[in-house]
C-alpha cells in the first residue's frame, strides 16, 4: 500500500474534530458542507497548483490518480476478463461473481463515469465488487469506446451490445436473462438512462432495474443552480464539463439526440425501478434530481437519495471518507431489493 494511502486510511479513521483542525474553516456553498474528508484531499489537490489540460490524453492522465485512490475489490468476489463482439469490434468486459453464486443469478450490466472520454471499466472495480457481493449478482463492467476517437453515440451503442451478448448467452454466464439491471455513475448513467428508454421502446425482456449514481442526464446544464454554485468543488468542474462536452458533441454535434438527454424524453412512463443516487456539492446536482422528480412524475418506482456532503465521483472515494462508502453500500443494497 503507498503512502498516500495509509496517509487516507488513517485520516478516515480520525475524529472529527482532529479533521476539522487539519480542514481549516467548512467549505460552505449556499448552505451545503463539503465532507470535512474530502475537504482535506480537495485542499491538498489546490496546493499542486494549477494544472494546464488541454487534451483528451492530459485529462486521462489526471484520472489514473483516482485509480489509486481506490479501495480494493471486496475478498470472495472473483473477477475474470473477456472480450466479446461489439458493434463495432472487440470489447473488454470484467466480470465480477460474489462466493456461492448460482448457475441463474441475477446480473448488473456496469458503466464507468469519465464524461464518455477518461476512465475505464476498472475505475469503478471496488463499487462494482460490493455490487456483487451485496445483491448476490454477476456484474459486468464494460470497457466502452470512448470519445472523441469515437463518435458519440458509440459508448451507448456498445452497452446495447453488451445487453445482448448478455441476453443471448445468458445459460452460458450463469445468468437468469429475466433480472438484468443497469447500473452506471455519472457519464455511465447517461448511459444506463438511454438504454431503458431504448429497449422499452424495442419491447422484449426489459432491465429488472437501474441503479443511476450523480448521472449525467443532459449536457445542457442552463437553468441549474447547482452548475453555477458548485462548478468549481473538487473533483468535477465546470472546465471539466466544457471540455467533456467540447470532445463528445464538437460543434454541437449530436447535443440533441435523444440518447444524450434521458431528461428532456416526452416519454418516461414504464421505465424499471430505479434507484437514483445525486450528491450535494456536485455541478449536475439538479439535472439528477430534476430525472429523480421526472420519473416519480411518470409514475415510476424510484428510491432517491441526495447525499448532501458529497461531491460528483463520491463512488471511488470510499478510502477517503466513510460517508462514501456507507452511501456506496446503501445504494448497493437498494439495488438488491429491486433485484
Amino acid at each position: 500500500m503507498s503512502l498516500q494511502n495509509l496517509i487516507l486510511n488513517v485520516l478516515r479513521n480520525t475524529p472529527k474534530p482532529i479533521l476539522r483542525k487539519i480542514a481549516g474553516p467548512p467549505f460552505r456553498i449556499n448552505g451545503a458542507q463539503l465532507d470535512v474528508n474530502v475537504q482535506i484531499l480537495a485542499n491538498l489537490a489546490a496546493k499542486a497548483g494549477p494544472v494546464e489540460r488541454t487534451t483528451p490524453a492530459d485529462y486521462r492522465q489526471m484520472a489514473s490518480a483516482f485509480d489509486a485512490l481506490a479501495l480494493p475489490d471486496l475478498p470472495g468476489v472473483v473477477t475474470q476478463d473477456f472480450e466479446f463482439q461489439g458493434p463495432a469490434g472487440s470489447l473488454k468486459v470484467r466480470s465480477h461473481t460474489p462466493a456461492g453464486v448460482g448457475d441463474q443469478s441475477p446480473a448488473v450490466l456496469f458503466f464507468h463515469q469519465g464524461g464518455l472520454v477518461i476512465m475505464d471499466h476498472l475505475t469503478d472495480n471496488h463499487f462494482c465488487s460490493l455490487l456483487a457481493q451485496r445483491c448476490g449478482a454477476r456484474v459486468f463492467s464494460l470497457d466502452y469506446r470512448l470519445c472523441p476517437e469515437n463518435d458519440f453515440p458509440a459508448p451507448i451503442e456498445d452497452g446495447l451490445g453488451l445487453w445482448e451478448y448478455v441476453q443471448q448467452n445468458a445459460e452460458g454466464l450463469g445468468v437468469d436473462p429475466s433480472r438484468v439491471a443497469l447500473a452506471g455513475d455519472s457519464a455511465g448513467g447517461m448511459i444506463s438512462a438511454a438504454m431503458s428508454h431504448e429497449l422499452r421502446d424495442r419491447a422484449g425482456i426489459q432491465p429488472v432495474a437501474l441503479c443511476l449514481a450523480y448521472p449525467w442526464v443532459s449536457p445542457n446544464t442552463e437553468g441549474q443552480e447547482s452548475a453555477q454554485s458548485f462548478g468549481d468543488v473538487f473533483p468535477m468542474t465546470t472546465d471539466t464539463m466544457a471540455f467533456f462536452n467540447a470532445m463528445v458533441f464538437p460543434e454541437d454535434k449530436n447535443i440533441d439526440h435523444a440518447w444524450a438527454n434521458p431528461l428532456h424524453q416526452a416519454n418516461l412512463a414504464n421505465l424499471p425501478p430505479t434507484v437514483l443516487a445525486t450528491a450535494g456539492l456536485d455541478p449536475i446536482r439538479d439535472q439528477g434530481n430534476a430525472y429523480a422528480k421526472a420519473l416519480q412524475s411518470a409514475g415510476g418506482t424510484l428510491i432517491h437519495h441526495c447525499y448532501e456532503t458529497l461531491p460528483h465521483s463520491f463512488l471511488v472515494l470510499g478510502r477517503v471518507t466513510r460517508t462514501a462508502q456507507q452511501a456506496c453500500v446503501e445504494i448497493a443494497d437498494d439495488l438488491a431489493r429491486l433485484l
